[in-house]
């Protein structure tokens, strides 16, 4: 893949200009005592787990059908 000069310039440009995360957003998360983990619990049945494959001495990327 090849990427022009303006094109890469512009990118750059772009990424400069995003507004930044105030500083003292993080301080005040840590005051705040940061993230609490919520307390959850499983309301779905657990799936059955599906069958093991046979093991096979396929060749390595035999299953990768690949088009371009």
């Amino acid at each position: 893949m090849q990427i022009s000069a303006q094109t890469l310039l512009a990118s750059q440009q772009a990424a400069a200009v995003q507004p930044r995360p105030a500083p003292g957003f993080s301080a005040a998360l840590e005051k705040a005592g940061g993230f609490e983990p919520l307390p959850l619990k499983q309301a779905a049945p657990p799936q059955e787990t599906a069958p093991a494959q046979p093991s096979s001495p396929a060749r390595l990327g035999g299953l990768i059908d690949i088009k371009v």
